[in-house]
């Protein structure tokens, strides 16, 4: 398989942002789709922050993005009060947006602003310095900002403990067509190049494993294919506008000796599984695994533990918060 040399190269120049000996286990939060619902959810999530707070040993927290409802407020004030509040895990805080986050703030009910100017506003919020991220210690990372040709992107952000690669994609489900398609594009172009850079850097290091965090699930609805062709004929495909990222996963997880983790939110169930199947073959992909985080109504998180020299790398459990447990 090709292994995009000038995307090597690129990485190779600005070095890893992270990279300690192989051989240590470590641990990592993994939640998102939080709080909801204006003020109703947030001493939940506060519990959870001090849940995690308190676990010890967590190197970060990974937000699967939607950190409110599609139809709370996206007003300067409310976004600013999200931020803040993440700003209590006393890990690394990385966020990935969603579509809540910025995508849906035309609706009415969400105070009726332009999205794009949203979006923007977010950026400046949420990745004050792309260099690092927030959270009471910050950690270094590499923003795919720091190339020219996707300068925008301070979001997308990569990382490595252990040898194993991390990066974030912005990528949103959308219920709506685009206001801008070719700003959709886009997305979709600095998400794929993102992953390629990703699955390059792996292989220049050797990794043992990958693991990508995004908001989309590209799979809404999931199973063995020619059960589920046979009783919903649509339900096999990508959601929508996911079609170009299915075939790129599919090739590079395929051409990469070690694990492949897609680690989402967007239906708020909480799962490990395999999605993914080779198109041409039919067959499973094999090393590839898709991990997602609680979302709400439910306020928990995924404690994820990273072996580099263990034969599946990442193994994943669900922390129920107890001050969450059976709460309306």
């Amino acid at each position: 398989m090709e292994r995009h040399p000038l995307l090597a190269l690129i990485f190779i120049a600005l070095g890893p942002a992270i990279s300690p000996a192989q051989g240590q286990s470590f641990e990592f939060a993994f939640l998102g789709d939080n709080p909801y619902g204006g003020a109703f959810n947030v001493p939940k999530f506060q519990a959870l922050i001090e849940d995690v707070n308190g676990w010890g040993d967590i190197e970060w927290v990974i937000h699967a993005g939607d950190t409110k409802a599609g139809a709370d407020s996206c007003s300067d004030g409310f976004m600013r009060s999200r931020f803040n509040l993440y700003q209590g895990f006393d890990p690394p805080f990385v966020f990935t947006p969603g579509d809540n986050d910025w995508f849906d703030c035309g609706r009415a009910a969400a105070g009726g602003f332009s999205d794009y100017e949203r979006l923007a506003f977010l950026r400046g919020l949420f990745f004050p310095v792309p260099e690092q991220t927030t959270g009471v210690r910050p950690m270094a990372v590499r923003p795919q900002s720091s190339d020219p040709a996707f300068g925008e992107f301070v979001e997308n952000v990569t990382w490595e403990k252990g040898g194993v690669v991390f990066s974030t994609l912005h990528l949103i489900g959308i219920a709506r067509a685009p206001t801008d398609p070719t700003v959709a594009e886009r997305r979709m172009d600095a998400a794929i190049a993102w992953t390629r850079a990703t699955f390059a850097r792996a292989h220049e290091l050797e990794s043992p494993g990958v693991l990508l965090a995004t908001q989309v699930d590209p799979w809404r609805i999931s199973g063995l294919p020619v059960l589920l062709r046979a009783m919903c004929p649509l339900c096999t495909e990508p959601s929508g506008g996911m079609d170009r990222l299915y075939p790129v996963l599919v090739e590079e997880s395929l051409g990469f000796d070690g694990p492949v983790v897609l680690a989402v939110g967007d239906t708020h169930i909480f799962r490990v599984d395999k999605p993914l199947y080779d198109p041409a073959t039919g067959r499973l992909v094999d090393n590839f695994t898709r991990v997602e985080t609680f979302g709400n109504p439910l306020v928990h998180w995924v404690r994820v533990v990273v072996d580099p020299d263990a034969p599946s790398v990442f193994s994943f459990h669900q922390q129920m918060v107890a001050a969450n447990v059976n709460q309306p």
